[in-house]
C-alpha cells in the first residue's frame, strides 16, 4: 500500500498585499465611463473577456471599474467572467474572480463583495440581493440562489408566478466548499466552514462546520480547537 503524502503550505491570496491600481488605469476607467454608454462598455468588455494577455487582464479590470457602482484596487478578473447589471455591484479591494464565474445582478438589486474575497472558477451568483463580506472564500462551482418563484396561484404555470427575492449574506472569513448550493434567505456566519457539495437551506452559526444535503451542523471550530490543544 502506497502511503499518500500530506503537505502544509502557506496561504497565498489571503496574505497578499493589495496592489494599488496604476493612476492611468483609474483615469482610463473614468474616461470610458464618461464617453461611452453602459451597453457600449459591455460590448467592449466582450472583446477582452476570453484573452489571457496583459492587455486583456488590464482591460477587464478597467471596464469593470467603469461599469460598477464602486470598485476597489487590485481586482483580478479571470477569463470568461460574465455579469448582468454591473451598475449594482460594489467590489472591495483585492478581490479574485475565477474563470467562467457568472454574477447575475438585477436592475434594482444590490451586490456587495468585500475585500480579499476569493471566488473559484465556475461559480454562479444570483446576485439580486447578495452580500459577501471581507476575507470570505468561495470554492469552485458554488451556486448562490437568491430568488424563487412563489408557485402561487397553483393553477398558473410556475414560471409565470411572482419571484420571491431573499437576501443571502456570507459573513466575514467564512469558507464555502466546492459545489455547494446556497438557497435564498440564508446567512452564513463568520469564520464558518461549509463542506463541499452541501445544500445550505438555513442559517449557519458563526465558527460552525456544516456538511451534507441538507447541510447539518457538525461541530464548532472553537470547541474542536480546544480539544486539539489538550
Amino acid at each position: 500500500m502506497i502511503e499518500m503524502e500530506t503537505r502544509v503550505v502557506k496561504a497565498f491570496h489571503g496574505k497578499q498585499e493589495v496592489p494599488i491600481d496604476a493612476s492611468y488605469q483609474n483615469g482610463l476607467a473614468a474616461e470610458l465611463r464618461n464617453q461611452y454608454s453602459p451597453s457600449s462598455l459591455i460590448e467592449m468588455y466582450g472583446k477582452y473577456m476570453h484573452g489571457d494577455g496583459f492587455m486583456d487582464k488590464m482591460m477587464r479590470r478597467v471596464l469593470i471599474k467603469a461599469l460598477a457602482l464602486d470598485c476597489g484596487n487590485g481586482l483580478n478578473v479571470s477569463t470568461g467572467f460574465n455579469f448582468l447589471h454591473p451598475e449594482t455591484f460594489r467590489i472591495g479591494d483585492g478581490v479574485f474572480l475565477g474563470a467562467n464565474v457568472t454574477i447575475q445582478g438585477r436592475y434594482d438589486g444590490r451586490f456587495r463583495i468585500g475585500k480579499k474575497v476569493w471566488v473559484g472558477p465556475h461559480c454562479f451568483f444570483d446576485a439580486r440581493d447578495l452580500t459577501i463580506e471581507d476575507y470570505a472564500g468561495i470554492g469552485p462551482g458554488v451556486k448562490m440562489l437568491g430568488s424563487v418563484h412563489t408557485g402561487i396561484p397553483v393553477d398558473v404555470k410556475i414560471i409565470e408566478t411572482d419571484l420571491l427575492i431573499k437576501s443571502i449574506v456570507v459573513e466575514e472569513g467564512a469558507d464555502i466548499g466546492t459545489g455547494t448550493v446556497v438557497l435564498p434567505g440564508v446567512r452564513i456566519g463568520r469564520h464558518s466552514i461549509v463542506g463541499a457539495g452541501a445544500v445550505v437551506t438555513k442559517d449557519v452559526p458563526e465558527y460552525a462546520v456544516v456538511a451534507g444535503v441538507p447541510a447539518r451542523f457538525m461541530y464548532d471550530r472553537r470547541e474542536r480547537e480546544k480539544e486539539l490543544m489538550k
